[in-house]
Order: C-alpha cells, then sequence, then structure tokens
C-alpha cells in the first residue's frame, strides 16, 4: 500500500515541520533535562496545553453523536540533577474525574546514559503520544481507542484500555543517543492492581539505524486472577526531516482464547509552516466476546496559526465487520490546540 505523507506536530509546536532529522532515539533518556518549558525559577520548568474539541460521530445501528469537549494538561519538570522529577496534572470535561494526576515520578541518573526512574510512569508501548501536541491527526489511529464515540459498540467490543496507560512502578532505562532500552515492573499495566499477588512488566527496546530511522520492539505481560495479558509491539518510522513515514504492528494475547493484532501505516508532511497534511490506515482483528475485524481510514488537514496555537480537521471512516454484521463508522474532528 501507498502511503501519502503529511505533516507531523511536534510536542509543544503546532504543525511545525523538523528542521533537522532526529538524531537518536528518546526511548529511556532524560527528557526532564532537554526540554525547554517555561522557567519556573531555577529548578523547575512548566509546559502544557489546553485542547478544545468538536466531534461528531456516526455508525449504522448505532445512531449519532455531537460533542464538544474540553481537555488541558499542565506538566512540572523539576531538576536537582542528579535527581529530577516530573507531576502531570490533567483535565477533561466531562469525565467522572474532570482532574487527575496521569504521572508523578522521580528520577536518578547514575551517568549520562542510565537511570532508574519510579513512580507512576506512561507505558512505553506504542508509536502514537498520549497527549494530543504529539500526535499526527486529532484522533488516535486504532478504532478500539475511539469507541467512547460509539457507546453501542464500546459494550461489543469489551477490551481494556489497550494503550497510553499510566501505571505504578520502577524503570531502569539506558540511552546513549543511538540505543535505548527500559525495564519496568509495575503492579498493573491494562487493569489496575495492588501488586500483591500479581505483577505485570515490560521491556523495550530501540534503535537508530540512520539518523531519523528509528525502530522499535517491545513486549509487556500482566498477571491477574483469572487470566493473564500480553502484548508484542514494534514499529519502524522514518524522519528525514518535513516528512514522516511509520508502520506498526501489535499482537495481543488475553489467555482465555481470545486475541487482537493490528497494524498502522501512517504518513505526515509539512508543504509550509501553515499548513500540513496526514493520511493514515489501521486495521484490527480481534477475538474476545465477539469475533470481528475494522480498517479505519483518516485524512487530517492541520493549520498552525501561530507557533503555539493551530487549527485542525480530521475525518476518518471505519468498516467493521462484527459477529458477520457489517457496520460503516464515520467520524468528524474539528480543533482548537493551544500549547504552552
Amino acid at each position: 500500500m501507498g502511503v501519502t505523507a503529511s505533516v507531523a506536530q511536534i510536542p509543544g509546536m503546532m504543525s511545525m515541520p523538523s528542521a533537522q532529522p532526529l538524531e537518536g532515539t528518546t526511548l529511556g533518556a532524560n527528557e526532564t533535562i532537554a526540554y525547554n518549558g517555561i522557567a519556573l525559577g531555577n529548578r523547575v520548568k512548566l509546559r502544557g496545553f489546553v485542547d478544545f474539541m468538536y466531534t461528531y460521530a456516526e455508525a449504522d445501528y448505532v445512531g449519532d453523536d455531537s460533542r464538544f469537549s474540553t481537555s488541558g494538561d499542565v506538566d512540572f519538570l523539576i531538576d536537582f540533577s542528579p535527581v529530577t522529577g516530573e507531576v502531570h496534572l490533567a483535565y477533561a470535561s466531562g469525565a467522572s474525574q474532570p482532574i487527575s494526576l496521569e504521572q508523578a515520578f522521580a528520577r536518578y541518573s547514575f551517568n549520562q546514559d542510565f537511570n532508574l526512574s519510579f513512580g507512576r510512569q506512561l507505558t512505553n508501548l506504542g508509536y502514537e503520544s498520549d497527549e494530543a501536541p504529539g500526535l499526527y491527526a486529532t484522533s488516535y489511529g486504532y478504532f478500539e481507542d475511539t469507541t467512547s464515540n460509539h457507546p453501542a459498540l464500546t459494550s461489543l467490543l469489551d477490551l481494556p484500555q489497550l494503550r497510553r496507560n499510566y501505571v505504578d512502578g520502577i524503570r531502569a532505562n539506558f540511552n546513549n543517543g543511538q540505543f535505548g532500552l527500559s525495564l519496568g515492573v509495575h503492579d498493573g499495566y491494562w487493569i489496575s492492581d495492588d501488586f500483591n499477588d500479581n505483577v505485570a512488566i515490560d521491556l523495550a527496546a530501540s534503535v537508530m539505524i540512520v539518523p531519523g530511522l528509528e525502530a522499535r520492539l517491545g513486549y509487556a505481560h500482566q498477571d491477574m486472577e483469572d487470566f493473564d495479558i500480553g502484548q508484542f509491539n514494534t514499529w519502524i518510522a522514518y524522519n528525514p526531516g518535513d516528512l514522516t513515514l511509520a508502520f506498526e504492528f501489535d499482537y495481543f494475547d488475553f489467555d482465555n482464547d481470545s486475541d487482537l493484532w493490528d497494524i498502522m501505516l501512517l504518513g505526515n508532511y509539512q508543504f509550509t509552516d501553515f499548513f500540513g497534511l496526514t493520511l493514515r490506515y489501521t486495521h484490527e482483528d480481534f477475538e474476545s466476546v465477539v469475533d470481528g475485524e475494522s480498517d479505519r481510514f483518516t485524512l487530517a488537514l492541520l493549520f498552525s496559526v501561530t507557533q503555539q496555537f493551530g487549527i485542525n480537521f480530521e475525518y476518518s471512516h471505519t468498516w467493521l465487520d462484527i459477529d458477520s454484521v457489517d457496520i460503516d463508522a464515520d467520524e468528524i474532528y474539528l480543533e482548537g490546540l493551544y500549547t504552552f
């Protein structure tokens, strides 16, 4: 399948092009020191965003749903080297707990390559960012991640949140620029646990083959009372400048005769400082409470009004086959995103 490239949204900026290819992998790196946030004194930096979204979603046999939503994030980056830390606070309108603690962790760096991080941290596996400024469109790529716009389908698929979870634990991290490695032990990975009889682990490795060409490989596993969950994830991305191409593959094993595999093809290109375009395709094949598969196509237009403010538009169409029943779903997103 040919993929036409589109724009990459760089964290902290709005649809701005990459002037140079990425020189090194970020897996396991101490990004707290490297990030240039708003200085709150000598030791603390601040960053964040406000995201305003209009969503329209329609699916056969389910009906339509339209809504406005607002979310935001404020991160405090603390540097008392060799000890560093981060605290991330998030807001989401309509949530049962509108204000939540996303991440809160500390890190001790033994040297410039090796560190230990402990506390509440984002899971490592997966290509897409957990926050809006790092995405290549306005929604996440896989249909399973967007079924909150189709409540009836959410109950049919009956899966936990598979990606971008925040978990408590400890990680050993290595990064020398070209290679990255991270090994974590957690009290839960997909489903909350208390670190009593069960444990969750994740392992991820990354290599920057040449500047701009990165490959990652990872595995995670969680023991639970009734069944276990395992995930294998791999992706490769090429970013020589304004162009970004990516391919991702996932396999989830739910240890109760259920599994899910998926792929993502993504291309983005920044045509000018003002305008970029994204094309994305994802396929999911799942066996859970029901058997089915999905094909989702996304077109996103990204407009950088200023360096901190952007207006983004997305149209996504999904074809689903659930227990031999064909369903078409359409989604429209209009987003105003301000970063600081």
